[in-house]
């Protein structure tokens, strides 16, 4: 038999979850958060930049955040700084707590550029970006993704 999400998903195939469909963007936002409280041991999140339209000193910084309410998030996933003139790319995080290790995890900040924190784990998952405009031309533009994969 079944091991049925309360999504109607069935747990043993995993599950693709959006956290920030496709779209060109000029600010920073959060993507729409999901509930995959417990369902899943491991979590592989892609980061698809499919165009950087605007100055080289404009920035684009993806993050993936946790929370174990829905209310309070922490920072898991920091994909690489994207420079407003970069390339398309697509990178991929994976959050695994199976070894968490014998370490105090500091969630007060975001992790650096490039950076997991793969035992940071809960119960909601969301996107969040911040879009910079170092010129002032106010003519930033990024258009990207974040997708998840639960198993």
């Amino acid at each position: 038999m079944a091991n049925i999400s309360p999504r109607g998903v069935n747990l043993i195939q995993g599950e693709v979850v959006t956290l920030a469909a496709s779209a060109a963007r000029t600010a920073g936002a959060n993507g729409t958060a999901v509930y995959l409280a417990g369902e899943r041991g491991r979590l592989i999140f892609i980061n698809a930049i499919t165009a950087s339209a605007t100055d080289a000193g404009d920035v684009l910084d993806v993050y993936v955040d946790t929370s174990i309410d829905g209310v309070t998030y922490y920072n898991a996933i920091h994909f690489t700084q994207q420079a407003g003139n970069g390339a398309a790319r697509t990178e991929y995080a994976i959050l695994d707590p199976s070894a968490p290790g014998a370490v105090i995890i500091d969630v007060s900040t975001d992790a650096a550029s490039g950076a997991v924190r793969p035992s940071v784990f809960g119960a909601y998952y969301r996107a969040r970006w911040a879009i910079t405009d170092a010129g002032g031309a106010a003519d930033q533009s990024h258009t990207f993704s974040v997708i998840g994969y639960a198993i």
